[in-house]
């Protein structure tokens, strides 16, 4: 076919199909045939011209899109080259709750700083809960290699409908990871860095642990252990016990299910917050493991259909009850943890107390619940103390900053502890704010103050168990528990002790090195000491006693005087070795025999001394924990292997013990006895009676008291509540345990010795009969001990008249004389005391009889009538009087 019949065929059809736009088109082409052409060579034209553009901007964008994704990938290299390698151990929680036990390994408290969580293993999770999490978090958890690329796409889709960036397609490997890791921040930076390390970690724990199915159990593992759950909750587990009161081995699938659906949105979702949002999110989260093949249709109708809500726990912590969360033993524990984990472990203070609140330690204590409860239930009734004078004890703790000096500088700080006594709680108020006023200006600010106000009459207790240095109970005060932390009285407190000393400092050292036994002999009578003239309590004075005596009747001179027998350097030495770490140089004077210390001691510290007698004279240092262990199970600090060392020897401490059960007996404690049980132990009033104070022992524990004001003055009406107090407490303490009474174990090495009473030498035959029971006694002495250095030159016969009481004279009928031993120093009877006793006579060594015998009784009256009978008087009895075999004497 001709290319000119081609064209007109082209024509012809174009018109029969256009009708008149081809007509139209067929008479312009015939109007002008030139003009035709360079219409067409026109659109050819603008046809390539617009081709050109095309390409070029075809080739622009794409240009312009290799260049967008090129920044895209630059962005995302450059955010994983900044991003660190993960290690495992990066994912782990760092904040786990620490757990308390008892002495019987029962778990009794818990330390938490600002999140409370417990660690458990997966085995010990139900698989309720495990399913739950991931139904309702990550349903394809185990198919995933750290990120789920269709809930990604699906995410990504909301993102672009919402405009928003907040649909992410976190797994649970991603929230372990920003948990742990990274922080909650949503921006493409965090995420792009949360997916990378995701897939890292799942990587590296399937290389670790052998296999993918074990790396997800791990994960789920950590994810159940970090997962906020609201109320400072964190993981399953602290969750489980607050809510339902269970561990979450035991939640049901209903629990679980509310459980997991808390984790969306916490402040919603908590059961006890909105039940009603709460139960929403735990339908949605059942439907989900139906869906997904995790439970039956039964097993589902059957959660639908438990009111989990109905049995809801919800204590509200101690901390909202405005209560102490911690008793006084915890608290004393955890201190001595820290101080520990300081001077074993090269920490400082802030990484201890961090380990202690937040590294999940396993604490093993001394603690026994049942003697802590007890001792704190003595303390809280008000019953067992004497009424107060309505006063309240202020300490206030202030510490302000100089801001003219450099904040770095120790000295730019100030500290200051503020007392006063007041009566009401705006009282104390006003004190606070007038020590402000005080100390607080423009260039003197507040730093931190601490105020405390507590019922005036105090007291502290300490039970230990002598055989091994462990507490065993502490009370650091009367009534409730303050708070926590708070000044403790049993541990923090230095108070003066009084008597209690006396064994310590004085008759411990004595007996130890040979000088004194218990027989031995002192003479009590007024002395002084540079200045300084101790008295006795009762401020009587007895002549000669012996070391049993001044114990059990607490006599101030002879202790004194004991101390400075044995040398106040000596003394020193012993205190120390009693564990006292309170004492000084200062402290070197013959005051400390009866507790006159510089800064006093502790009840924590002179329970100990004291049980370290009952120990047979071994010291341990106190000790509030065996073991702790740290997240994993490794030993951190181990206290069961305790260092010791020997104060006092055997024989010493028990001889010690024999005296001090007379205290108990006969003496000054004897409201402290427990009925069936052996006591010893030593009372203590200081002067005024500011402090009272008792430290005893029975064969089996030890235990201290001490009551007082905070702020020192007279207690009034006290009489012995604080032996009442100890007597009830051990006493139950006793019982409870089934404890059968049983005699303080005797060494070998001791003898009993025998003593003139009245010179405290061997005695002689006389001593035995001396007139003022100034004789014989005997008591324990040890094996090594010589005795007493010598035989009674004192003691002699003196024929003494019986009416006068003086050296009988010659005109002395013969019925008036009588033979009287007496103990002689020189013209002084040694023997005799201070007050005559009844029936005995007023006896004179250096004054002969004056009286004359046969001259008229002075009882018969000179002008009385005679009776003409009898030639007697009326004051003279009848001849039938006479009669009897008595003669009339009565």
């Amino acid at each position: 076919m001709s290319e000119s019949q081609n064209r007109r065929r082209t024509s012809s059809g174009s018109g029969s199909r256009n009708g008149s736009h081809g007509s139209r088109r067929t008479n312009r082409s015939t109007s002008s045939p030139n003009t035709s052409g360079k219409r067409r060579k026109r659109r050819r034209k603008k046809r390539s011209v617009n081709g050109k553009i095309g390409k070029v901007a075809l080739i622009v964008a794409v240009i312009i899109g290799f260049a967008i994704a090129g920044a895209a990938l630059g962005t995302v290299f450059g955010i994983l080259q900044s991003t660190e390698m993960l290690n495992t151990s990066d994912v782990m929680p760092d904040s786990y709750t620490s757990v308390i036990y008892n002495d019987e390994g029962d778990a009794v408290d818990k330390l938490h700083g600002s999140e409370n969580r417990e660690y458990v293993k997966l085995s010990a999770i139900t698989k309720n809960m495990q399913n739950a999490v991931v139904a309702i978090e990550d349903q394809r958890f185990f198919e995933h290699n750290g990120i789920d690329m269709k809930g990604i796409m699906r995410a990504m889709v909301e993102n672009i409908k919402t405009m928003e960036f907040s649909q992410g397609a976190s797994t649970l490997t991603q929230q372990v990871i920003k948990n742990e890791v990274l922080t909650n921040e949503k921006s493409i930076t965090r995420k792009v860095k949360e997916q990378y390390l995701a897939v890292s970690l799942e990587n590296a724990l399937e290389k670790q642990l052998g296999s993918k199915e074990e790396a997800k159990k791990y994960i789920l593992e950590l994810y159940l252990n970090t997962i906020a759950l609201h109320h400072g909750l964190n993981g399953v587990e602290a969750a489980s016990q607050y809510y339902f009161g269970k561990h979450a081995s035991e939640l049901t699938l209903a629990e679980s299910a509310t459980l997991a659906g808390i984790t969306k949105h916490p402040s919603k979702y908590a059961p006890d917050v909105n039940e009603e949002e709460s139960r929403k999110r735990q339908l949605t989260v059942l439907g989900n493991m139906l869906d997904q093949g995790m439970i039956t249709q039964e097993q589902h109708d059957e959660a639908v259909a438990e009111d989990v809500f109905g049995h809801l726990v919800c204590k509200a912590t101690e901390e909202e009850q405005g209560n102490a969360k911690h008793n006084w033993f915890v608290d004393a524990a955890v201190q001595q943890i820290k101080e520990d984990l300081v001077e074993k472990k090269n920490m400082t203070e802030a990484q201890a107390s961090n380990l202690i609140y937040n590294g999940g330690l396993q604490i093993h204590t001394t603690m026994n619940s049942y003697m802590q409860d007890t001792a704190e239930a003595a303390f809280k009734n008000d019953s067992n103390f004497p009424a107060g004078d309505g006063s309240l004890d202020v300490t206030y703790l202030i510490s302000v900053l100089d801001t003219e000096k450099d904040p770095d500088d120790p000295k730019s700080q100030s500290h200051y502890e503020k007392n006063a006594t007041v009566y009401s709680q705006e009282e104390a108020d006003a004190f606070v704010e007038g020590v402000k006023e005080e100390l607080l200006d423009d260039t003197h600010t507040l730093v931190l103050d601490k105020l405390t106000v507590s019922k005036s009459l105090q007291a502290a207790m300490v039970i230990m168990d002598q055989q091994n240095g462990q507490v065993k109970a502490l009370v650091g005060g009367r009534g409730e528990k303050p708070g926590d932390s708070v000044f403790n009285r049993a541990t923090q407190a230095l108070r003066q002790q009084g008597s209690t000393m006396k064994p310590l400092a004085a008759y411990a050292p004595a007996i130890d090195t040979g000088k004194l036994m218990p027989g031995s002999t002192i003479v009590d009578e007024p002395v002084t000491y540079g200045g300084w003239s101790p008295k006795n309590w009762d401020g009587q004075y007895i002549g000669p006693t012996s070391v049993r005596q001044g114990i059990w009747h607490s006599m101030n001179v002879l202790a004194v005087k004991t101390f400075t027998m044995v040398g106040a350097d000596t003394a020193y030495d012993y205190l120390l070795d009693f564990g006292f770490t309170t004492i000084d140089e200062r402290d070197k004077a013959a005051t400390t025999a009866l507790g006159g210390l510089t800064q006093g001691v502790s009840v924590l510290e002179e329970t100990a001394a004291y049980a370290s007698i009952a120990n047979g004279g071994t010291y341990y240092e106190p000790v509030y924990y065996t073991v702790v262990y740290d997240h994993d199970g490794n030993v951190l600090l181990d206290n069961e292997s305790q260092e010791t060392h020997r104060v006092l020897k055997e024989t010493t401490a028990y001889m010690l013990t024999d005296m001090m059960r007379d205290v108990i007996t006969r003496g000054t404690g004897t409201q402290a006895a427990i009925s069936g049980m052996n006591v010893s132990g030593k009372t203590g009033t200081t002067n005024d009676t500011i402090d009272l104070t008792f430290y005893g022992y029975t064969p089996y524990y030890t235990g201290g008291i001490w009551m007082g004001y905070d702020t020192q003055k007279e207690i009034k009406n006290a009489g012995n509540a604080h032996l009442r107090i100890w007597s009830s407490v051990m006493g139950d303490i006793h019982r409870h345990e089934g404890l059968a009474n049983k005699n303080f174990e005797k060494p070998d090495g001791l003898k009993t010795i025998s003593y003139c009473s009245a010179t405290g030498l061997a005695p002689t035959e006389l001593c035995s009969q001396d007139y003022y029971g100034k004789t014989v006694h005997s008591d324990l002495a040890t094996t090594e001990f010589a005795g007493p250095g010598g035989t009674c030159d004192m003691h002699k016969s003196f024929d003494i008249c019986k009416e006068s009481g003086k050296i009988a004279s010659p005109n002395c009928p013969a019925d008036c004389h009588m033979q009287v031993v007496l103990a002689v120093k020189g013209d002084t009877i040694f023997s005799k005391p201070k007050t005559i006793p009844e029936g005995k006579l007023d006896i004179s060594i250096t004054e002969v009889c004056d009286i004359q015998h046969g001259s008229l009784p002075e009882t018969v009256d000179p002008n009385a009538p005679i009776d003409p009978n009898t030639g007697y008087t009326d004051m003279i009895p009848g001849e039938e009087n006479w009669s009897g075999e008595d003669f009339g004497i009565q």
